[in-house]
C-alpha cells in the first residue's frame, strides 16, 4: 500500500502548482485524480494482512491486471452468447 507515497508526491504537486508555478490546475487536477483512482484499486485489489492493518496490506499489479482480464474475457462471452441467442452471430461468421 505504499504506492502513493512513491508515484503521486502530492505535497510537491501542490507546491508546482502554488509557489512555483510550473504546473497549471489541470496537470495537478490530474495528479491527484490519479492519486484517488489508485488508492480505489489498491483497497479493493489487495490482499488484507494477516493482522488486520489496513496499511500493511499487499496491493500486487498483477492481481489488478488479472482483474481486468477476467472484466474482458466476460464482456467478450457476453457479447457471443448474446449474438448467438439473437442468431446474428452465424451470420457474422460467414
Amino acid at each position: 500500500m505504499d504506492i502513493h507515497g512513491k508515484y503521486f508526491v502530492l505535497i510537491d504537486n501542490l507546491h508546482d502548482l502554488i509557489c512555483r508555478g510550473s504546473k497549471d490546475y489541470r496537470e495537478a487536477l490530474k495528479n491527484v485524480q490519479d492519486y484517488n483512482m489508485s488508492k480505489i484499486l489498491s483497497a479493493k485489489c489487495s490482499i488484507p494482512d494477516k493482522n488486520g492493518d489496513f496499511k500493511s496490506a499487499l496491493c500486487e499489479m498483477n492481481i489488478i491486471f488479472n482483474v481486468q482480464q477476467d472484466v474482458e474475457v466476460y464482456n467478450y462471452v457476453d457479447i457471443i452468447l448474446r449474438k448467438y441467442w439473437m442468431g446474428t452471430l452465424r451470420t457474422e461468421m460467414l
